[in-house]
């Protein structure tokens, strides 16, 4: 039987490749994928180094309260009075909040001193007596001017209320459950 198309017959057997000419660009094209891999690594190693860290806890509300102090001391000639009287009040609310657990910086001298509470709300803690005078200074300067005496005066009263109040242990917070009739017997 003839075949149906003659000029195969003329083809020629396929000849393969030279192994050895055919692999070097496998070769290089690993070394290549191996440079791009190491640099994705050092680059993703880069960014997660310089990520931000997640800040520890804060440090002892008292030595913060003292630094802030200290710093208000140092910038007090450049404020005025209402200025003053907003900075010191915010450093001593800032110190009752954190270490009283008190929401001070969020409310009044007269709530926090327990001047406008209700009869169902507990009275304020008794460290609060300390900083009656400091917070009603403040609340004073807010709305007058006062000279350097005045300033300093409340600053020496914010820090030795600090120190009297740190002083003493932290607060302990109790939760009281009330207590449940006792059940029937069944």
């Amino acid at each position: 039987m003839p075949l149906p198309f003659p000029e195969l017959e003329k083809i020629a057997e396929p000849k393969l490749p030279d192994a050895a000419a055919g692999t070097w660009w496998w070769y290089a094209l690993a070394v290549v994928l191996g440079l791009v891999a190491l640099g994705i690594i050092i680059g993703m190693l880069v960014v997660l180094a310089r990520r931000a860290a997640v800040p520890g806890l804060p440090s002892r509300p008292e030595k913060l309260a003292l630094k802030e102090l200290k710093a208000l001391r140092r910038r007090a000639e450049a404020l005025d009075g209402p200025a003053f009287g907003v900075a010191l009040g915010e450093v001593v609310r800032t110190f009752l909040h954190r270490r009283l657990g008190m929401p001070a910086r969020f409310s009044t001298t007269e709530e926090l001193l327990g001047r406008t509470r209700r009869p169902d709300e507990p009275p304020p803690p008794p460290a609060m007596a300390a900083f009656a005078p400091v917070l009603e200074g403040c609340d004073a300067l807010k709305f007058s001017s006062a000279g350097a005496a005045t300033r300093a005066a409340l600053l020496e009263a914010a820090e030795s209320a600090l120190k009297s109040v740190s002083a003493a242990p932290p607060p302990q917070i109790l939760t009281v459950l009330p207590s449940l009739p006792d059940a029937p017997p069944a």
